[in-house]
């Protein structure tokens, strides 16, 4: 791998405070490295290995601007606005349905050279979770900063494209989301993610919220078509007074990829929701891990995560609720569900409450089934062919996170993405 730090911090030069921060995190990233099984919450994978297996050629991209995208990646028939990223470079934004003056927009790489606007995002480079986190304040070079005014709420969802051209191909890319809803404002936010021709690249990509009072933010993560890529997402949360967050994960296609959600509910009444299904087959591996903290009183979560997993795939979730001493009237709830098709597949899961406080309602829970033959059989029974009966029972399994969305739009949108890539399964079955 070459991780050639001192050609980066050369050609990204600040003169400012930032490039002292980039030194301090990659001497803490080569102290540490990737992760392995070693840590905790990296029990379940050795991204180490798997990097040194599969990317032993990665490196760190040059500054050279790579924007190629395709209009067909673009969403059709669903109205939004739209950023859109290549490669972790910001390209393009269009705000047509919004107000522009309760809007304030930028590439990242503009504000971290930026001494004044650096500062209003100068904590985020506290965060040191893990050697990942240290390697993205090491390496970033741009992303997102979208503030949102308050009192103001979208008329359309905000979708941020991802997108990863040839160009990507080896690259170790590093990029940082950052948005601000202010007091009784409203978003929606939906990301797409798509790679080019199977490419291998590594992406670790950090997103950080900042919710106030009576804000309301919606996330919507769609993870298909990523192939061979390795990914690692994590998403920071600041919820504050009646405030709500809400994740739905959508993830089929990738060689590796974990999300990693840390929500922190800082006032009373805010809410926490985290839902997703994950349909793996072939050899794809899925984390999630959740970490709900509960610090004021009256605050609520809850979690539910369907997860489908065929031939030789893997996945894992690890859901925390922690609840503070302060915290009473807690009311925290976490469910995971995996079904699986296949002897060869695998899945782990660790659902976690750590509770300091007396008045709570918290409860977790977690099944790990094999498909009912049972069921197969009763399907065919009434005419439907082996593999219609297995896509029949993973589309009704699935169906329960999709049911979460309350957004008519986006929900539709799903269902149909769902449904494209139940399609795409090929099932190593006998017809009847």
């Amino acid at each position: 791998m070459n991780l050639n730090f001192d050609e980066f911090q050369k050609a990204n030069q600040t003169g400012g405070e930032l490039d002292n921060i980039r030194i301090k995190n990659f001497d803490n990233f080569q102290k540490k490295g990737f992760p392995s099984k070693k840590e905790e919450s990296w029990k379940y994978t050795d991204l180490k290995t798997m990097l040194y297996n599969n990317l032993s050629k990665l490196e760190v991209p040059n500054n050279k601007k790579t924007s190629q995208c395709h209009d067909e990646w673009l969403l059709k028939n669903f109205k939004h606005n739209q950023i859109i990223l290549v490669n972790g470079e910001f390209v393009s934004s269009t705000f047509s349905f919004e107000s522009k003056d309760k809007i304030k927009i930028k590439p990242l790489r503009v504000i971290l050279k930026d001494k004044k606007n650096f500062n209003k995002i100068k904590e985020l480079f506290d965060d040191q979770k893990n050697s990942l986190t240290s390697l993205n304040h090491a390496l970033v070079r741009d992303g997102i900063f979208l503030e949102i005014e308050d009192n103001y709420s979208f008329n359309k969802p905000l979708v941020i494209y991802n997108f990863f051209n040839k160009s990507s191909e080896n690259k170790i890319i590093n990029n940082k989301c950052f948005i601000s809803l202010g007091k009784n404002s409203k978003l929606d936010v939906l990301k797409c993610y798509k790679a080019e021709n199977s490419i291998k690249y590594f992406n670790n990509t950090i997103h950080h919220y900042s919710i106030q009072e009576n804000a309301i933010l919606k996330q919507f993560s769609i993870n298909n078509n990523l192939d061979n890529s390795y990914n690692y997402h994590l998403t920071n949360v600041k919820s504050h007074s009646n405030s709500i967050f809400e994740n739905f994960l959508f993830s089929s296609g990738s060689s590796f990829l974990k999300n990693e959600i840390h929500c922190n509910l800082l006032g009373s009444y805010a809410s926490c929701f985290v839902n997703g299904l994950i349909l793996l087959n072939n050899e794809q591996h899925h984390e999630l891990k959740t970490n709900v903290n509960h610090r004021y009183e009256h605050c609520k979560s809850s979690q539910l995560v369907k997860s489908v997993l065929l031939d030789k795939s893997s996945g894992t979730y690890q859901g925390k609720i922690y609840v503070e001493k302060e915290a009473q009237k807690t009311d925290g709830y976490q469910l995971s569900r995996a079904l699986i098709f296949s002897e060869n597949s695998t899945f782990n899961s660790k659902p976690e409450l750590e509770i300091y406080a007396d008045e709570v309602k918290c409860s977790h829970g977690s099944t790990t089934a094999n498909i009912d033959q049972g069921s197969i059989f009763y399907l065919m029974s009434r005419g439907l062919s082996k593999k219609q009966a297995n896509k029949m029972l993973i589309e009704g399994f699935l169906n329960e996170a999709v049911e979460t969305i309350t957004d008519i739009n986006i929900k539709s949108l799903i269902s149909k993405l769902l449904i494209k890539k139940i399609n795409e399964i090929k099932f190593e079955t006998n017809e009847h």
